[in-house]
């Protein structure tokens, strides 16, 4: 099981570098499901509108659960700055006596405050056996 975690982690990380994608932004995230997390990520600009966003969450609940998500999206550009995306992607399920591979699917929008500086709201649902769930996420990016 741990081979196919790593290969399924090594294999996430390096689809900006075969993609041809540069880091698009930091993305610092307060998530808010049965328990708080706080999520520190990277979204990587893929080809046309696709994005690759990497994020690691911690939770400060019972277990104190990690998750490492590894998710992509497609970007709709709309008016005044706003956008929305449809999420899928691979998620790594961490506790202390819990290791487990799920997916997670979801939507989110955001809107750019400055050239720089953009906040949003992503709804997922993360699908990992007996530790699945629904939960929203505010979040702030700092484009580069």
């Amino acid at each position: 099981m741990k081979k196919v975690i790593c290969l399924a982690l090594l294999a996430a990380a390096s689809v900006p570098a075969w993609a041809g994608g540069g880091v698009r932004s930091l993305d610092m995230k307060a998530n808010l499901r049965s328990d708080f997390g706080l999520g520190l990520g990277l979204t990587f600009q893929l080809p046309a509108n696709f994005e690759f966003a990497p994020s690691a969450n911690f939770y400060f609940g019972d277990y104190n659960p990690l998750t490492l998500d590894f998710d992509f999206r497609y970007r709709f550009e709309l008016p005044k700055n706003f956008s929305i995306y449809p999420v899928v992607g691979p998620v790594y399920y961490h506790n202390s006596d819990y290791n487990h591979l799920g997916v997670n699917l979801g939507a989110g929008f955001s809107y750019d405050v400055t050239s720089n500086w953009a906040i949003g709201l992503e709804l997922k649902y993360q699908y990992v056996d007996d530790f699945d769930d629904t939960y929203l996420s505010f979040g702030a990016s700092y484009k580069f």
